[in-house]
C-alpha cells in the first residue's frame, strides 16, 4: 500500500519514523508493505527523516497520483484540510487523518462522501492519541448499548490541573499555564485547550460513535478551567476529590447529554488517578460494565502510532467504508436535553461578610428550592470575612443557577460565587 503523508510537523515526523523503524514488523504481521511515496507540505522538510521521500509543496496533487493509494491529512486546520480530504475520497482515495475539528464540524458530509466513493475515512488519532478508543467503541463494544461515557480528553488541561493541586495555593492559574508553554504543552495561543473547545471536538466524535448520532458539536455545553482558582484545589482536597477537566456524554430516557467542564471527582475514583498530560476515556456499557482506556494523549509517538494502525486496517482490509459504521447519512438525531435540566451535584464557594445569620440564610435559599447538601464547611479568610463552601446533592442545573443568581444578590455576599459540577 502506497501512501501520501500531507503535513510535515510533529505528527507527520511521528508516523514516519514508526513506519520506517517497524516496517518489517509491520509487514510481518500484516502480511503487506506500507510505503511512503510522497511527503506533502507548504515547505521543504528539513527533517532528517525525509531526506530519501519525494517531496512537494503542490498538496493537492498527491489525490491525482496513480502511485498513492491512501492520503494521511496531518495539516490541522479546517480549510485546506477539508479541501484535500473531499479530493482525496472523491478520486476514490481511502484517507487517514488525525484533524479531531474537521471530523467534530464536517464529519457527517465526509464520511457520506466516503460511502459514496467505497473508501474508508479513519480517524483513530483524532481523539486522544495513543489510546484505541475509537476502536474500543467501534468494535470491542459493537454490541453494547452505551449507557455513558466520560473523559481527560485534554493534556493541557489535566497538566494545569494537576500541577495546580500539587502546589497548593502557591501558583496561580496563569503561572502554572506559562509553565505549560514553556515545557511544550500549551500552545502560545492555548485557547482551544484552556477553554474546552479541544476536549468538545473529541467528545463530539465520541458521542457520535456511542450513541449512535450524527456529530453534534454545536449541542455540547462547554466550560474552560481559566476560571478555576487555587482555593477550589485546597477545598477539593479538604472535602475528598480531586478537580479535572472532563467530557461527559449520557444517553438516558431517549435524551442526549454532552457537556464538557470542570468537575470535583471523588479522590478515590479511577479517573482522579489521571495526571499530567495523560488521557483517559472512562466507558459504560450494558453488558461490559465500565471500561477504562488511558495512555499518552499527544505528541509524535503516541499519535503517529493511531494513524499507522489506521494505516494497518487499510492494508488488511478491516476498515469500515464510512467509520460511523458506514451508515452515518442514516443516522437520527436524539433530543439534545435542555441544559437547565441536566442533573448533578455541585460545589460552592460563596465568599461572605462574616455576619450573623448569613449561614441561614444561604441555607434557606437552598432549602426554599429543596436543594439538599452533602458537605458544608467554613472558613475564616480574613477579619470580618470568610468562605462558605458547601457540595449539593444532585440537583438540576438550572434549580441550582436560579439558587446562585438569588446567593449574588445577599449584601453579605461579596465576590461571585463559584460553582463546580461533581461528578460520581
Amino acid at each position: 500500500m502506497k501512501i501520501a503523508i500531507c503535513g510535515a510537523g510533529t505528527v507527520g515526523r511521528g508516523v514516519t519514523q514508526i513506519l520506517q523503524d517497524n516496517q518489517a514488523l509491520i509487514t510481518a504481521r500484516t502480511g503487506k508493505a506500507i510505503e511512503i511515496t510522497v511527503v506533502a507540505s507548504r515547505s521543504v522538510p528539513t527533517d532528517e527523516i525525509f531526506k530519501d521521500i519525494a517531496y512537494t509543496a503542490d498538496i493537492g496533487s498527491v489525490c491525482a497520483r496513480q502511485d498513492v493509494d491512501v492520503v494521511v491529512e496531518l495539516m490541522g486546520g479546517t480549510t485546506d484540510a477539508k479541501v484535500l480530504i473531499e479530493t482525496a475520497l472523491s478520486a476514490g482515495k481511502s484517507v487517514v487523518t488525525a484533524n479531531k475539528a474537521l471530523i467534530a464540524e464536517h464529519g457527517d458530509a465526509l464520511f457520506a462522501l466516503a460511502t459514496k466513493h467505497e473508501v474508508a475515512l479513519l480517524y483513530e488519532a483524532a481523539v486522544a492519541g495513543s489510546i484505541p478508543i475509537i476502536k474500543v467503541i467501534k468494535e470491542s463494544l459493537a454490541g453494547n448499548q452505551v449507557a455513558w461515557l466520560a473523559g481527560i480528553i485534554n493534556g493541557t488541561a489535566n497538566f494545569i490541573l494537576t500541577e495546580m493541586a500539587a502546589s497548593g495555593p502557591t501558583r496561580t492559574f496563569d503561572e502554572v499555564l506559562q509553565e505549560a508553554q514553556t515545557l511544550g504543552y500549551a500552545e502560545a495561543d492555548p485557547t482551544f485547550d484552556i477553554e474546552g473547545i479541544d476536549a468538545a471536538h473529541k467528545l463530539t466524535i465520541l458521542s457520535a460513535l456511542a450513541f449512535d448520532q450524527p456529530l453534534m458539536l454545536a449541542h455540547v455545553q462547554i466550560e474552560g478551567i481559566s476560571s478555576l482558582d487555587s482555593v477550589d484545589f485546597k477545598f477539593a482536597r479538604e472535602l475528598g476529590f480531586k478537580i479535572k477537566h472532563l467530557g461527559i456524554a449520557r444517553c438516558q430516557n431517549g435524551q442526549l447529554e454532552m457537556a464538557v467542564h470542570p468537575s470535583f471527582v471523588p479522590a478515590t475514583a479511577i479517573l482522579s488517578q489521571i495526571d499530567g498530560v495523560q488521557n483517559a476515556v472512562l466507558v459504560c456499557g450494558d453488558a461490559a460494565g465500565e471500561i477504562l482506556c488511558a495512555g499518552a494523549g499527544a505528541g509524535a509517538g503516541p499519535t503517529g502510532s493511531a494513524v499507522v494502525s489506521d494505516l494497518i486496517d487499510l492494508v488488511q482490509g478491516t476498515s469500515s467504508s464510512g467509520s460511523l459504521g458506514g451508515r452515518s447519512s442514516a443516522l437520527k438525531a436524539l433530543p439534545v436535553r435542555p441544559a437547565a435540566e441536566v442533573v448533578s451535584g455541585y460545589y460552592l464557594r460563596i465568599s461572605v461578610e462574616d455576619q450573623p445569620g448569613v449561614m441561614s440564610a444561604v441555607t434557606a435559599i437552598l432549602a426554599r428550592r429543596t436543594i439538599s447538601l452533602d458537605k458544608i464547611l467554613q472558613e475564616d479568610i480574613a477579619p470580618n470575612r470568610s468562605f462558605i463552601v458547601l457540595v449539593t446533592d444532585p440537583i438540576q442545573h438550572g434549580v441550582i443557577s436560579d439558587a446562585i443568581n438569588e446567593l449574588q444578590e445577599m449584601t453579605s455576599v461579596i465576590a461571585p460565587v463559584q460553582s463546580i459540577r461533581v461528578f460520581r
